[in-house]
């Protein structure tokens, strides 16, 4: 299982060597590679480009679930698309290595790697791996398979394996320091996100801000004696400024997480609680940091919107 990292392992760690790594890669997964649908095609039928992207995306997601540790990536929310979580995750995971230089590419630029982040069910790591695609006019690379570690592909191909993406760079950035003054952005959450509120809660906006103050005040009571209870999460738009927490909230009084409050140091004496999320989006968020272990932020997701969700044409992408 995928654990956060203690703050211990956090100092230790070192950005290592991992071989040729070039700039200028696509911003999004699904332009960096085309991924070609392998599957059978019902006989006799005629399927659109955007139906075979449709096919070949869910192929992908599918072959990396298996490869992978059991984990629930679809949710409580059925949404229509395949495995949304592991969607969003991978599609971000993607573009934090880029940000971070850590797409690898092998000397003579024919084959490309990238890790996954995610583990075998034998804990080995698990990366993508790419060819170079030789049509014009398209993806630079052309998916071949997901691989393990001990793959021949890779080990052939890279003296280092690429490393996975990395979130945080203190200690800091993982656990809630409680003794931080806490400030809400009252006008934002309440005025800009009321709607995500219980119902009768969001129709009144005097109850929901003494609901939320007696949320925020119940919960660091319960930090103080449990720091597990706050969740660090990485927001992709704000790059190298997005490890924030989340931080339940009960408003309602039932004792079971209603929303999360996204908290973000400010210096380095107080927070800002500046957005509240509903639970689907806050596992989304902190799926990319590691798998959340908390009792009260479970896999419900719903998939965070990105230019890629768009499916490329098949004739026209390879």
């Amino acid at each position: 299982m995928n654990t956060v990292p203690s703050p211990a392992d956090v100092a230790r760690r070192q950005s290592p060597e991992i071989g040729l790594v070039t700039d200028g890669h696509a911003d999004r997964l699904r332009a960096f590679a085309f991924f070609p649908y392998r599957g059978p095609r019902p006989s006799g039928t005629v399927l659109e480009n955007v139906e075979l992207g449709r096919l070949a995306w869910e192929e992908t997601l599918t072959s990396l679930a298996s490869l992978a540790e059991a984990e629930e990536w679809t949710g409580l929310n059925p949404t229509g698309r395949p495995l949304p979580i592991l969607d969003s995750f991978l599609r971000y995971t993607y573009g934090r290595l880029v940000m971070e230089d850590k797409i690898a590419v092998t000397d003579d630029g024919a084959f490309a790697a990238f890790n996954t982040g995610l583990l075998s069910p034998h804990a080995e790591e698990i990366f993508g791996f790419f060819s170079r695609n030789n049509h014009e006019n398209a993806q630079r690379w052309v998916f071949a398979s997901w691989v393990t570690e001990s793959s021949r592909d890779l080990l052939r191909n890279f003296d280092t394996p690429p490393q996975m993406a990395e979130y945080v760079t203190s200690a800091s950035d993982l656990v809630y320091d409680w003794r931080r003054e806490l400030k809400l952005a009252y006008d934002h959450i309440l005025g800009d996100n009321i709607d995500r509120f219980p119902g009768d809660i969001a129709e009144q906006p005097l109850r929901a801000r003494q609901a939320l103050d007696s949320a925020v005040n119940l919960t660091l009571r319960r930090v103080r004696r449990n720091h597990k209870m706050v969740i660090p999460q990485w927001y992709p738009k704000l790059g190298e400024g997005g490890a924030q927490f989340l931080m339940p909230l009960d408003l309602t009084g039932d004792g079971k997480a209603d929303l999360a409050l996204v908290v973000s140091a400010v210096g380095d004496r107080a927070y800002r609680g500046h957005t509240v999320l509903t639970l689907d989006m806050a596992y989304t968020n902190a799926r990319l940091v590691a798998r959340p272990d908390s009792d009260w932020l479970a896999p419900s997701a719903t998939p965070i919107p990105a230019p890629d969700d768009i499916f490329l044409d098949e004739d026209d992408a390879h």
